[in-house]
Parts: C-alpha cells; sequence; structure tokens
C-alpha cells in the first residue's frame, strides 16, 4: 500500500532555508527530514509491504533495524520512496504476541529525525497470565489480562461491574457483551485507568459461564448527608437518597447531584421521574458539580414532583471527552469551548447533530456560536448570540402552569469584565410568543469570581398547550452594539434544565 501524504509547504520552505544556509560540506548530511508516516501496521502473517516517502535536505541513514523489519533503501536524499515489510510474527509455528518497534530516518541533528512506529498484530493473549479481581487494581496499565471467573453486580448500557468473591473489590468491564447481575463470566482484556483514576479493563471477550448466582451486596455507605464531600479512590458500594430529575438525583442542600451512569432500561428509572428514591450502586468518581454512579439498585420512596422534562446534558459527555471541551464556569472564565457543530463523538456524529436528535432548536444569530463544555452549553461569541428551544411539550396537559427552572452564567473575558448578558424565557404557541422577564446577573467585574446561577421562572398555565416551544436566550436578540456604537458581548452557559407542575 503506498501511502500518498505530501509535505507541506513550510517544511519544503524550512528544507529550502536550512539547505541554503550549508556549505558545500556540510550539505552532504541532512538538517531536515520528514516521513509521509508517522506509524504502519501490519497483520501478523503474509503482510503485504508498505511505501512510504522520506523528504530531505540532504542525505539521510537508518537507525539500525530490530531483526523483523526491513527497509529498501537504507539511505537517500531529497525524496525518496521507501519500502517497509515485516517477516511473519511466529513463534514455534503459531502466532507470537503483537510486536512493535521505532524505526528511525536521521540527519546529522537531533531534530532531523523522522520517526515511524511499526506494529505487527499477533496473539496476544498468548502467554498471558491468569489474574482474580482483586489483582487488577495494582497492575501496571495496559497489562493483558485474563479472569478465569469474575461475578457481575450492576450492569449498564456501556459495560458493568464485577466484584471479588470478597465483595472488597469492584472494576468497571468496558464491553458490548449482553450480561445480567447474576452471572459468572470469563474476561479477556486490558487493564487501564479513567480519567477518574479508577481501574477499569477494556474487554476483547466477556463469555457468560453461569447465570442466576446470588449476589450478596454489603451494607451500603449512605453519603447522603456528605455528598459535596464524598470522594474516593476506588468503586465504593454507596447509597443516597434525593429527587429523581431523569439521570440526575438533587439531594436537598447539596451543591453537588448525582448522576446515574448509562442506567439499562431495566432498572425502570423512567417511570419514577419526580419521585423520592434512593439509590445503591458503585462509584465512578467525581467531577463537580456531580458524582457519577453505576446504580445496581432502586428503592421508589413515593412521588415528590410532576416532572415534564430535564437535561443535566451528561449524555454528551462522549462528545466532550473527545473533543476536549473544558469547564469554562467552574475555572473561572478559562476552558476549551469547541463548537456543537465540529465536535463529535466515537462514532462521528456531531454534538449538533446529537441535540437536534434529542428534541431542541439551535438558535443563533447570525451565523454558528453554540459551544460545547463538560457537559453543559456555551452561547455567544463576541457579537453573535445565541439560545435554545426545549422539546416540544407533547405530554403537558393544556392549561397547566409550569416552573422551568436552570442554572446558568455569564461569561467573564481575561481583563475580569462580565459580559452584561441577561436571559429571557419566552413561550410561542400557534405563532404567538409571550416573554418572560429578564433574568441578570450582579457579579461585579474585576472583583467576583465566575460561579453559577439558579433561575427558576413561572409559565402562566394560559400560555401553555402541547403545541407550545419554550425557548432560552440572550437579551437584546440581534443587536450589536451598545447606544455608545461599542460592541456588546453577550456570551452564557446553561445547564441543569428542569420543567415541572407549578404548586
Amino acid at each position: 500500500m503506498k501511502l500518498k501524504n505530501y509535505i507541506t509547504a513550510s517544511a519544503l520552505v524550512l528544507a529550502t532555508l536550512l539547505c541554503g544556509s550549508c556549505d558545500d560540506d556540510e550539505q552532504t548530511v541532512a538538517k531536515a527530514v520528514l516521513a509521509s508516516a508517522s506509524a504502519l501496521n501490519f497483520e501478523a502473517e503474509n503482510a503485504s509491504q508498505q511505501i512510504i516517502t522520506v523528504y530531505s535536505d540532504a542525505q539521510w541513514v537508518m537507525d539500525e533495524l530490530p531483526e523483523w523489519i526491513s527497509v529498501t533503501p537504507v539511505t537517500g536524499q531529497g525524496t525518496t520512496e521507501v519500502t517497509v515489510s515485516v517477516t511473519d510474527n511466529l513463534r514455534e509455528g503459531t502466532v507470537d504476541n503483537p510486536r512493535e518497534a521505532t524505526i528511525v530516518f536521521r540527519g546529522n541533528t537531533l531534530a532531523s529525525r523522522a520517526e515511524v512506529t511499526v506494529s505487527q498484530d499477533g496473539d496476544k493473549y498468548r502467554d498471558c497470565q491468569e489474574y482474580t479481581v482483586d489483582q487488577l487494581p495494582a497492575l501496571a496499565d495496559e497489562t493483558v489480562v485474563i479472569v478465569p471467573e469474575a461475578l457481575v453486580t450492576a450492569v449498564s448500557t456501556s459495560g458493568c461491574i464485577v466484584s471479588s468473591d470478597t465483595y472488597d473489590t469492584h472494576i468497571f468491564l468496558e464491553t458490548t457483551a449482553t450480561v445480567s447481575v447474576g452471572d459468572r463470566v470469563y474476561i479477556q482484556g486490558s487493564k487501564d485507568t479513567d480519567s477518574r483514576s479508577l481501574t477499569y479493563v477494556a474487554c476483547d471477550d466477556v463469555s457468560i459461564l453461569t447465570s442466576g448466582n446470588p449476589v450478596q451486596y454489603p451494607e451500603a455507605t449512605d453519603i447522603t448527608a456528605n455528598l459535596d464531600s464524598y470522594n474516593a479512590t476506588s468503586r465504593e458500594w454507596l447509597s443516597v437518597t434525593g429527587v429523581l430529575n431523569g439521570s440526575t438525583l438533587t439531594v436537598e442542600d447539596a451543591s453537588n447531584s448525582v448522576s446515574i451512569i448509562d442506567a439499562p432500561a431495566s432498572l425502570g428509572l423512567d417511570e419514577l421521574n419526580g419521585h423520592r428514591v434512593t439509590l445503591r450502586g458503585y462509584f465512578d468518581g467525581v467531577e463537580a458539580p456531580v458524582l457519577r454512579l453505576i446504580v445496581a439498585e432502586v428503592d421508589d420512596l413515593g412521588l415528590v414532583e410532576q416532572i415534564y422534562f430535564s437535561d443535566d446534558f451528561e449524555w454528551l459527555q462522549p462528545w466532550a471527552e473527545n473533543s476536549g471541551a473544558g469547564q469554562t464556569v467552574e475555572n473561572d472564565g478559562t476552558g476549551d469551548a469547541p463548537q456543537i457543530y465540529s465536535a463529535k463523538n466515537a462514532d462521528g456524529q456531531t454534538a449538533a447533530e446529537a441535540l437536534v436528535l434529542h428534541g431542541y432548536g439551535l438558535e443563533q444569530t447570525p451565523g454558528n456560536a453554540i459551544y460545547l463544555q463538560k457537559n453543559y452549553l456555551k452561547f455567544g461569541k463576541t457579537d453573535y448570540q445565541a439560545g435554545l428551544t426545549l422539546p416540544a411539550l407533547t405530554e403537558v396537559p393544556a392549561g397547566t402552569s409550569l416552573k422551568l427552572t436552570f442554572d446558568w452564567a455569564p461569561m467573564v473575558g481575561g481583563t475580569r469584565k462580565f459580559d452584561p448578558v441577561q436571559v429571557i424565557v419566552s413561550v410561542t404557541t400557534n405563532g404567538n410568543t409571550v416573554e418572560m422577564e429578564p433574568i441578570g446577573h450582579s457579579f461585579v467585574d474585576t472583583q467576583d469570581k465566575l460561579e453559577w446561577l439558579h433561575a427558576e421562572v413561572v409559565i402562566d398555565g394560559a400560555d401553555i398547550t402541547p403545541e407550545s416551544l419554550i425557548s432560552i436566550k440572550s437579551n437584546d436578540w440581534g443587536a450589536n452594539e451598545d447606544n455608545t456604537g461599542s460592541k456588546v458581548y453577550r456570551r452564557w452557559f446553561i445547564d441543569n434544565i428542569k420543567l415541572m407542575r407549578a404548586e
């Protein structure tokens, strides 16, 4: 396979300048070397050779090669096509472990090195050691493991939890295998540590050995009273009591909330929206203001409030992680914020497409100005303004008075001046729009620290039908200047939207 990557214009300029500054003797060894690929992968057996292009301003040579890699030619200058090939990855007639090496095309300086990583497939479980669940946390990351038997004690849509026989150690398995609580399973995978410093296994195979085994959960640690301060370095078995709003549990007087991670439909959480519940599950890290929990058991303590819609945007986590989105509010105005039109998940879907599929309307003028945070949304840039229309109220009875709550914050710039933005909630029914009173902030420039503000808006039932649409936008829609002709920035953030019946 020939790789058709070409040297950049800037690299050509650099090579020309370097070459032009050399005398005749110095030009014999390259000061600029580039390769058209940084990595090559080969099959374990009968692998086809691959061709890359090496660019240099003078002669390059090869560092010593491992015996399983061949490179032709081993020296060159200018633009050179180089063939890379490998031997079969076999030991005693059968496929050996995967292998990897770095080949180097170099000139006469440390800077004039083009490195290419060559990897070859293999059987990574050949000679693999078997481990128990309680041995996994102490292993180095990327250790290949086989766990011959483990008990499933919780499931989610992205994997499951397995526990040691003594219920002292609990490990998350990242797997697409369909398993149930009480299954005993055989595991092949690689041990790793997630961004919250918790152990997990990225699985290649999870096979059910037996089903229906009893699960004896230990007494859970109740963190309801100390939700804001709780943290742990392992997946502890916890309980917490509060009001369920979608995939979020709110606890009275607590700043943090509990985010239920990838809950399966079998938990029946959709039917408990607005109920007071006790959750029992496994700790999955803290990303303030959220404590993550993989839930195994739910106790229904009764209906508290009628909730028609709620969203904490925690479902945007894959897009946020994949695009490097930051937390600007929590970091007092500093953080990366990719556009929702460029932020993609691992499958290539943009955050904008996902929001539309969730029923949202994306409001903005004069152009794209909605951004992704971890895990919430940012609106506006310079003199561009933006907002959000909530999904249609198809299940809200006509004439129902509603209470809309959400957390929001203005943007603060590098000069420590807060944007003079107000947010306005409006209801549009059959082309008629009713606006609520603007919601502003009282942050003092150069003095205050950015933080979340909580907003509550009561919407009269006279304005509500199942066809009504509720929007949240910045004020002075379309106005780009103040009375002095200066540009006005109206940038802001939103999180934790909830729409319920007003009492």
